[in-house]
């Protein structure tokens, strides 16, 4: 057990002490970062011969900024939806992000690798930048001086019906009705379903947003993200003490494992296309296991992340 887990979760309790608009959930402040992530993103769905041409894409928890979503803008797509629990997306540095993104696409540099970011996932075979998908002709279009200016417009003044780019941000979102029924062609997420709350009703979500055949693309990491001296040693918590652990933090951890993102998938309608897991080596006994753990695979006991593809059936 990490006892000082359960002393800032106590620490929430501490009336004027916590404050979850004044942390980071750190990564996406950094352009190199979402600029490697998104093109990650896009290089696997290629690979699983999935659409790698969104027109209206949505994000599940983009945290300190909306970087993933402006990739996607430079990419081509003309409208970007983020939804999160808390508002950590500084406005200021949205902007400072879109300059730095657009450098990092007339570069055509080289998608940042496992030597400046080690946890970033999924993994790829090769680095290089994915001409056969951003193709010259369609740069030329997604960066012309008039579009960028137009993506900056959007992220100034949000909702404009005047722009032909839409940018809309929505924290803390918990109504599915927020975006129109079958109208996202895109959904993806990094390091952020593992967060949710409620497993059955946010997937539940994700299918009503999503147009007909459309494409699901989420990294999840079943890490105990420092709760515990283990990896998976959030498993071995009750829920008595996991409350406590969790304190008032408007989010932590689900504790959902593999296997439970996978029947959630299915149960709510979409196909998996393909799955990439990532295995560590348990560093618990089963005898540690809290009871509604007990019955945890060996597969989900080992399985400290996962690249899922899904698409709407």
């Amino acid at each position: 057990m990490r006892w000082t887990a359960l002393a800032k979760g106590l620490a929430t309790y501490v009336p004027g002490l916590y404050r979850p608009e004044r942390g980071a959930t750190g990564g996406t402040n950094d352009a190199r970062y979402c600029y490697s992530v998104w093109l990650r993103h896009l290089t696997m769905l290629r690979a699983g011969d999935l659409p790698t041409d969104p027109e209206v894409v949505a994000e599940l928890g983009p945290g300190d900024s909306l970087g993933l979503g402006l990739a996607a803008l430079l990419s081509g797509a003309s409208q970007y939806y983020a939804l999160d629990v808390v508002r950590y997306a500084a406005s200021r540095r949205n902007v400072e992000m879109l300059d730095e993104l657009v450098t990092l696409f007339a570069a055509r540099a080289s998608i940042p690798g496992p030597d400046e970011f080690p946890e970033a996932k999924p993994y790829l075979d090769r680095y290089e930048f994915p001409h056969d998908i951003l193709t010259e002709e369609r740069l030329e279009h997604a960066l012309a001086p008039r579009r960028i200016d137009a993506i900056r417009g959007a992220l100034l003044d949000r909702g404009s019906s005047e722009n032909t780019i839409r940018i809309r941000y929505f924290a803390p979102w918990h109504d599915a009705d927020l975006i129109e029924e079958g109208s996202v062609g895109l959904i993806y997420s990094q390091a952020a379903l593992e967060h949710v709350d409620d497993l059955d009703a946010t997937y539940e979500a994700l299918r009503r947003w999503l147009a007909p055949n459309g494409v699901m693309s989420h990294q999840i990491d079943f890490r105990s993200h420092g709760t515990a001296d283990e990896w998976n040693g959030h498993w071995t918590y009750s829920d008595l003490l996991w409350g406590i652990v969790r304190g008032r933090r408007a989010y932590l951890l689900n504790r959902a494992p593999y296997s439970a993102h996978l029947d959630a998938l299915r149960r709510h309608g979409f196909r998996l296309a393909r799955s990439v897991r990532v295995e560590a080596v348990s560093e618990i006994s089963r005898s540690r296991l809290a009871r509604r753990f007990q019955e945890l695979s060996d597969e989900d006991l080992r399985t400290s992340g996962a690249y899922v593809q899904a698409v709407r059936a």
